[in-house]
């Protein structure tokens, strides 16, 4: 579980992945030592995993897009890893309600139709939603 502290650390973070040690120091009223070990100690536990770059996307041709899936239960796993191995997609979840998965899809303007009709094709899905997101706002 993570404490008060440690929380206030992944919200920075999540702001600004390359925030300074002295910044999580100052911000959370710790020495910059200390923030450190809380930092490794995030890692250790798995709770931070790496840190990306934030690209806007729209400025290199790119867009993103949500595909809400109803697979069918038999061959469900062969499915699944039909789903994650298809070019562009960058993250699989699976989700509450009336879809069994959010499948995240980036990359060129497009690119996103054609992964979202070969997704569509792929055995054991029954029903496909697509979402394009537009502009972030937040």
């Amino acid at each position: 579980m993570l404490d008060s502290t440690d929380m206030r650390i992944v919200h920075m973070l999540l702001k600004n992945a390359k925030v300074s040690l002295a910044e999580i120091g100052k911000e959370i009223g710790i020495s910059q030592p200390a923030a450190r070990k809380r930092l490794e100690k995030l890692r250790k536990k798995g709770v931070v995993l790496g840190s990306t770059a934030t690209l806007n996307e729209r400025r290199i041709g790119w867009e993103r897009a949500l595909l809400a899936l109803d697979i069918s239960k038999s061959n469900y796993l062969r499915t699944l890893d039909s789903i994650k191995s298809t070019p562009m997609v960058t993250s699989v979840y699976t989700t509450t309600g009336p879809y069994a998965l959010a499948v995240e899809v980036l990359g060129p303007v497009g690119i996103i139709k054609e992964v979202t009709r070969k997704v569509s094709k792929i055995r054991g899905v029954k029903e496909l939603c697509p979402i394009t997101f537009v502009e972030k706002i937040k």
